[in-house]
């Protein structure tokens, strides 16, 4: 019993750290995305974090062979890893980081449930309903659905975000779903690489070597992104998402808007919309009913 209390508390302690530094990757991500175009930023996000969590491999000592069965499940994740990162990046090009980072990080959550009841036997207590309608209602408010017209979807990065969002649900769903076939040690590493493979085709035609004329603000805010954010959180999300299930890991999320707001606000001197402020509320009220 004790062991396993242990084992919650670490996890849970990894998982908040883990939260607060994608909190912070949005503000990290509407900087660098001046430097450049998402293509180029995805890659090197991607290089960057495969470099730094290859030592974290080795030191546990983990094997890197892969089965054909893990390779096709690391190949899909890559696809949704390298979709949510385009959406992500060029929606805080457009778009606020605060407020992108508060509508992806409530719908994720919500959306994960929900799909996981339509599509993979999962199923929705009373508790579960009322919570993706507040869920849903809390997006309406972030996106000013009542003011929408579909050139501001695109203007304003909303398409962008609720699109990443689809692609971190189905990156939970896929990574909950790996466990049986590898250790999330050595998923976490090749699914960096093949996504920076994948972002490298993606922006063959991009000035690669000109980040190393960019300025140190830059190279920050990249290494806060792609050691801190990517090599660091997202493998302790995928190793929750594996020990607790993608409904319960997606559960942590919560804490991410409110991470994403303060940043943006401290950083980028973006305004606390009341709307936004509204939304999230409702958003983290729906999670908490969900994963209650």
């Amino acid at each position: 019993m004790i062991n396993i209390k242990s084992k919650e508390l670490r996890i849970t302690i990894l998982m908040l750290l883990a939260m607060i530094t994608w909190g912070l990757s949005w503000t990290n991500a509407k900087i660098v995305g001046d430097y450049g175009s998402a293509s180029l930023m995805m890659f090197w996000r991607f290089f960057i974090a495969t470099l730094s969590f290859a030592p974290i491999v080795w030191w546990h000592g983990k094997s890197l062979k892969i089965t054909k069965e893990a390779i096709r499940i690391i190949i899909l994740n890559s696809i949704f890893m390298v979709s949510y990162n385009y959406f992500f990046f060029k929606g805080t090009q457009v778009g606020l980081a605060g407020a992108g980072g508060v509508l992806v990080t409530t719908l994720n959550p919500i959306l994960t449930a929900l799909f996981s009841a339509l599509f993979f036997s999962g199923y929705l207590l009373k508790k579960d309903i009322v919570g993706l309608i507040l869920g849903f209602i809390g997006g309406a408010f972030i996106i000013k659905i009542w003011d929408l017209n579909f050139a501001q979807l695109f203007q304003s990065g909303n398409f962008h975000f609720i699109m990443s969002s689809l692609s971190w649900v189905s990156v939970t769903i896929v990574t909950s779903r790996s466990k049986e076939v590898i250790h999330f040690l050595p998923y976490s590493f090749w699914c960096f690489t093949i996504s920076a493979i994948l972002s490298l085709f993606l922006g063959w035609n991009e000035p690669l070597v000109s980040v190393f004329r960019f300025d140190w603000i830059f190279w920050l805010n990249m290494m806060s992104m792609a050691v801190a954010a990517m090599a660091f959180g997202t493998s302790i999300y995928f190793q929750a998402s594996v020990e607790l299930g993608a409904k319960k890991a997606s559960a942590y999320i919560f804490t991410v808007p409110l991470a994403s707001m303060g940043f943006a606000m401290l950083f980028l001197n973006e305004p606390l919309i009341f709307t936004t402020f509204i939304g999230g509320t409702f958003g983290i009220a729906a999670v908490y009913l969900i994963n209650k």
